[in-house]
């Protein structure tokens, strides 16, 4: 007598449902620009701001500029909507990858770093 087992793209779809919280938390929207996402550390939280806007003409450095001042700004907000004040944030730690869109003229930047409580 022959079984017959059920296809096993069942066992993987049940799998995939039950770690569908396992992942890193979704960005959060800060403003149109800037999204973020927090992962809570023991000494405060690991902070990633993905910032996006559209250009005429790309100028790297002015974007990461303001990607790095987004980090901060966000920064400052996650930290107030806790209830709690953070350190200086030193920009050396903050790592910046920037990128463009050539076909819909975007010019984006993820920043990523470490914010500490005071």
């Amino acid at each position: 007598m022959k079984t017959i087992a059920a296809p096993s793209w069942i066992g993987l779809a049940a799998l995939a449902l039950t770690m569908g919280g396992c992942g890193p938390p979704s960005p959060v929207s800060y403003d149109r620009n800037t999204k973020y996402r927090v992962d809570g550390t023991s000494s405060g939280f690991a902070l990633t701001v993905d910032y996006s806007r559209s250009h005429f003409i790309p100028e790297p450095e002015a974007v990461e500029e303001a990607c790095k001042n987004a980090f901060v700004t966000v920064a400052q907000h996650v930290a107030a909507k806790r209830g709690r004040r953070i350190q200086r944030i030193d920009e050396q730690q903050i790592a910046t990858k920037l990128g463009s869109n050539e076909h819909n003229t975007v010019s984006y930047c993820t920043a990523t770093g470490p914010v500490a409580w005071q």
